[in-house]
């Protein structure tokens, strides 16, 4: 049995690839219409809690970036729109990028932190789980541009962190208060969210939603997760959960080969890579993304 690594702070969790810290440095795109690939800089602000349910669009505003990756051939395709854990962009993300480009989707990896001047784990007051949905709005809005992109087939996944903002992007009440005219993501993915955005926040889309989590989570618990699923299908909304038996936070993570013991100011749990429960999870998201992005 291997032996659990202790970590004094989540970081070596969510590894930053060298390749994709992304730095504005650059004039911010208002628009993709002429086709840009590689990094990409676009503008967003940076919004309390209380201004994103307001519907407030003068918070500061900041330039972040995103890595752009278009698919083979120069047909409109479907895009997705990454969302990145606490510790920043990490190289399952990447993984994550490269295998949705290889199943012919543009992929736009979005960097909340560095423009930020954040490393990782940043408080409510630097940056708000709920206010940096607006980042992802902003890109919907931008991706939306691409001539390489459906922009009615555009979805958004997460993972963590990630997969919470997935969640928070998916209410009805974020798109009322800051969502892109005419736009909205066709689906939504999310990976073991964290457990603070399961909270009622309000009704969910009636677009399809999927969760994607371990059975022996501990930092998103089971639990809690079918919990959440219930509720929501209860009550209307396009629902499904993907559970992977014996899997904890990160299993997608090839990092974390040996468990680890990961910790966010008092709650400690389990990081550790499952090689069968990854496998399986990539043709689970893989048959998901033909459903969603499958034309009428």
């Amino acid at each position: 049995m291997a032996v659990r690594r202790p970590l004094v702070i989540l970081a070596l969790m969510l590894l930053v690839l060298p390749g994709l810290v992304l730095h504005a440095s650059g004039k911010p795109l208002t628009t993709m219409a002429h086709g840009p690939k590689g990094n990409v800089e676009f503008e967003t602000r940076t919004l309390s809690a209380s201004d994103f349910w307001g519907g407030v669009k003068t918070g500061r505003p900041v330039t972040i970036s995103g890595e752009l990756l278009l698919a083979e051939g120069e047909d409109r395709v479907p895009a997705v729109v990454l969302s990145h854990g606490s510790g920043g962009v990490d190289r399952a993300g990447d993984l994550w990028a490269r295998e949705l480009r290889s199943q012919g989707v543009v992929v736009f990896v979005v960097d909340s932190f560095t423009g930020r001047g954040i490393t990782r784990f940043p408080s409510e007051t630097e940056l708000s789980r709920i206010g940096q949905v607006y980042d992802v709005y902003r890109a919907l809005a931008l991706l939306a541009t691409h001539p390489r992109v459906d922009p009615g087939r555009i979805a958004l996944m997460g993972r963590s962190r990630g997969g919470g903002l997935t969640l928070l992007a998916a209410r009805t009440r974020s798109l009322k208060a800051q969502a892109p005219e005419n736009l909205q993501f066709c689906a939504y993915l999310a990976f073991y969210p964290t457990i603070s955005t399961l909270v009622d926040y309000g009704p969910l889309v009636s677009r399809p939603i999927r969760l994607f989590s371990g059975t022996v989570d501990e930092a998103a618990p089971i639990a809690a997760v079918r919990d959440f699923a219930e509720k929501q299908r209860a009550a209307g909304a396009d629902v499904k959960l993907f559970e992977y038996e014996g899997a904890h936070h990160a299993f997608d993570s090839p990092d974390f080969r040996t468990p680890a013991v990961a910790r966010i100011g008092t709650v400690s749990f389990t990081v550790h890579y499952h090689p069968q429960a990854h496998a399986r999870v990539k043709r689970d998201v893989k048959a998901t993304l033909a459903e969603v992005f499958a034309k009428p």
